[in-house]
């Protein structure tokens, strides 16, 4: 098997960084452009805990949305498409896929046919 290499330099801007990332990953997380910056900025704000009420606010104000009930349907989508889901506690938490690891130097992406899974 085939390997092919890109070498792609992520902005170093937190929330850039976040939207690069993201965007890198989006064949598989199907996402709108504003999907991704709301959950950017999420990242940026707190990498563990999202949509708090009190970020709820802020990244309503900081992506100028009309008020925080639009931003409750970005949230709701991201729910809905497995970026975030709630934990036992009630605390909305990032999917491991969409919250990068410190220091991420690559990302590596295994393609198989959908009738050889032998290696899954």
């Amino acid at each position: 098997m085939s390997k092919v290499k890109a070498n792609v330099v992520l902005r170093s801007n937190p929330r850039e960084y976040f939207e690069d990332y993201l965007l890198l990953l989006n064949g598989l997380l199907k996402l709108t452009i504003t999907e991704i910056k709301v959950l950017a900025a999420f990242l940026e704000y707190d990498s563990n805990i999202c949509a708090s009420k009190k970020s709820r606010k802020i990244i309503a104000e900081t992506l100028k949305m009309k008020n925080v009930a639009v931003l409750n349907n970005y949230i709701k989508s991201l729910k809905d498409k497995g970026c975030i889901y709630i934990d036992q506690v009630g605390l909305y938490r990032y999917n491991s896929i969409v919250s990068p690891p410190d220091n991420v130097s690559s990302i590596e992406f295994i393609l198989s046919n959908s009738n050889d899974r032998s290696d899954i």
